[in-house]
């Protein structure tokens, strides 16, 4: 595995290597849960062995055959001397084989019940370990990567990293199920060889049959994995626009839409179990079969039936119907593992680094804006052939307020995302103080800037945790309520339920939009940023709060670099300087008053929006 150059998509090898040295996982974390299952299988061996004597002395109606028998003559020597000979003494061997063999699975149970103690505790560390490895990756993606992909589609892959762990476990359900079925056919072996033979024989058939349905499943189930996506993207896609949704009364055609996708999953799901049913009853039905017309043809070419004969099929038959229990099971899981590969061969794409534009970080620690921010020749696309900027040439000063308008597409916020970091850009294109962006830590960096934009985004969370998210330092509630104050919200925050520790919601739809982004500003404000960005950060807002706001965060931002893409032209009169964009390309630039002067694009811009302002102004 490569990730580093992102060319090389990992084996399922690779990942489950790097998964198990994520989770700790230590060679005894194997060793003990197997040893325990062949413990338990030695226990389970001695007392199904013990149905061997029992049924010779049921066909000899005696127990005497022990005083010569080499593997169960020891059971003699438990009888004490006062049970003396003859019947007391055979009814007392009855007696001690029954309960050596109940003390046998009691012994059995128990190591089985201590093994699944240690496997679930394992397990579940070994399930968040993978997890979290998995969502600390897929968190590292760039932006461009969750623009491209359905948050059902994200989620659904970090779910399945948990199929690493199914595949363990279904590794040593195999082994418990299979020591199971060998000690059992050992018994069985020692009881009837004619009828062990015969279940040995059918055995290849059942598994041709059986391989046969374990290819339909590996087939379905890769089907199901797509599904499974489609229908995680199609839940969260719907939860996520509820709003839509009642506002054009479309909860009739949304239920419907993922109806949609639950009837194809039903479909796979169907089809699936429609193949897997087929097994147990032909497989259960066509092995007595042949035991039956086996012991039948043994029970004719010897010409003579035995009630030993009965007692030893009857033993035979009790460990058939145990022995075929374990037999399922093995399917049962070969499957489990048939159906838990695709998901993991799905997994191996996130640990390529093709294709999730990741932003590399910089060897170097930023420590604040001194001169300027340099733009020089950026050209930038979302796709190689589709640029949204065009040989862009411009300079953010330290400590000054520059405005960024223009037409709604014009790269406006494209620019500052890029500035940001939030994508890659080629080298010597951003620099700040003649450092290339990209020799920064993406950490330093984002340390010292703050950005709001127009979507804003909250936690459903508390006041509280909004307000000192992303913070490394104790805030007071003063402190907090300060940066409330700024912008116009402290006296809302009081008087609501529990204040700062109030709930406001999924994304925040407790509050207004404009409540939403007051918030959301007071939040970068607390950061104290040397570099904050407002993206239409008050758009939201009616044109008196908003005057108050800007001004408000403009005296806070006296010694920081503002860069403000404006909703309203009124709300950048003091700016420093003002970048026009125009379908991606820089137009023009400069102060106010020199923009208005000139005539050109920002002029127009700006005798638009106030014909427009008077108009709304004299409805």
């Amino acid at each position: 595995m490569k990730p580093a150059d992102g060319s090389i998509t990992p084996t399922k090898r690779d990942l489950l290597r790097r998964y198990w040295r994520v989770a700790d996982a230590r060679p005894w974390h194997f060793v003990l849960p197997v040893g325990l299952i062949l413990f338990a299988g030695v226990f389970e061996a001695a007392s199904f062995s013990l149905l061997v004597p029992l049924t010779d002395a049921v066909s000899e109606n005696s127990f005497d055959f022990l005083d010569d028998s080499p593997a169960f003559g020891w059971l003699t020597g438990l009888a004490p001397d006062f049970v003396g000979s003859g019947s007391s003494r055979d009814a007392y061997l009855v007696v001690l084989t029954v309960a050596l063999i109940i003390l046998g699975r009691v012994a059995k149970l128990l190591l089985e019940y201590l093994r699944k103690l240690f496997v679930v505790s394992r397990n579940e560390q070994y399930r968040v370990a993978v997890t979290e490895e998995t969502f600390s990756r897929v968190i590292s993606f760039g932006r461009q990567y969750f623009d491209e992909q359905s948050l059902g589609r994200v989620d659904t892959e970090i779910s399945w990293s948990s199929s690493v762990v199914g595949l363990l476990v279904s590794a040593e359900e195999l082994l418990r199920y299979g020591v199971g079925l060998i000690v059992k056919a050992g018994v069985m072996i020692a009881i009837s060889l004619p009828l062990s033979i015969a279940f040995i024989v059918t055995l290849p058939f059942v598994n041709l049959f059986l391989h046969v349905i374990n290819r339909a499943v590996t087939r379905i189930s890769r089907e199901g994995v797509e599904v499974e996506r489609r229908m995680r993207g199609r839940v969260l896609d719907l939860l996520g626009s509820v709003p839509l949704v009642k506002a054009y009364s479309q909860e009739r055609s949304a239920s419907e839409a993922y109806a949609e996708v639950l009837n194809e999953a039903r479909g796979v799901a169907v089809r699936r179990d429609r193949i897997v049913s087929l097994r147990y009853p032909v497989e259960e039905v066509f092995v007595l079969l042949v035991m039956l017309l086996v012991q039948a043809v043994v029970i004719y070419m010897s010409g003579d039936f035995r009630p030993g004969d009965l007692a030893a099929f009857g033993a035979f038959l009790l460990l058939l119907q145990q022995a075929l229990p374990d037999y399922k099971y093995l399917t049962v899981f070969s499957l489990k593992v048939a159906e838990e590969i695709p998901r993991l061969e799905a997994l191996t794409g996130l640990y390529s680094n093709e294709g999730k534009f990741i932003v590399p970080s910089g060897p170097n620690t930023f420590q604040g804006l001194r001169d300027a921010i340099k733009v020089e020749q950026l050209t930038f696309g979302y796709h190689s052939d589709v640029p949204v900027l065009r040989e862009i040439s411009t300079t953010f000063k330290a400590g000054k307020l520059t405005a960024v308008v223009g037409h709604s597409g014009a790269g406006k916020t494209t620019l500052v995302d890029l500035i940001a970091r939030f994508y890659d850009v080629e080298p010597g294109t951003i620099s700040f103080d003649g450092v290339d962006v990209r020799s920064f830590s993406l950490d330093s960096l984002h340390r010292s800037m703050a950005i709001v934009s127009q979507d804003v985004w909250l936690l459903n969370r508390t006041v509280r945790d909004n307000l000192i998210f992303g913070l490394d330092r104790p805030v007071s509630d003063e402190e907090l309520f300060e940066s409330l104050h700024d912008v116009l919200l402290a006296d809302f925050v009081r008087a609501m339920a529990f204040g700062l520790d109030t709930e406001i919601g999924d994304r925040g739809v407790r509050l207004s939009g404009g409540q939403r982004q007051r918030l959301a500003l007071a939040r970068a404000l607390l950061r104290d940023p040397k570099i904050l960005i407002l993206d239409e950060a008050t758009s939201a807002l009616d044109s008196v709060v908003e005057l108050k706001v800007a001004k408000a965060i403009q005296q806070r931002s006296s010694e920081r670099t503002l860069i403000v893409i404006a909703h309203r032209l009124s709300t950048i009169r003091e700016a420093d300087q003002i970048v026009i964009l125009d379908d991606g390309r820089l137009v023009e630039s400069g102060k106010w008053e020199e923009l208005l002067e000139a005539g050109g694009p920002f002029a127009r811009l700006h005798a638009a929006q106030f014909r427009l302002e008077s108009g709304s102004e004299s409805v």
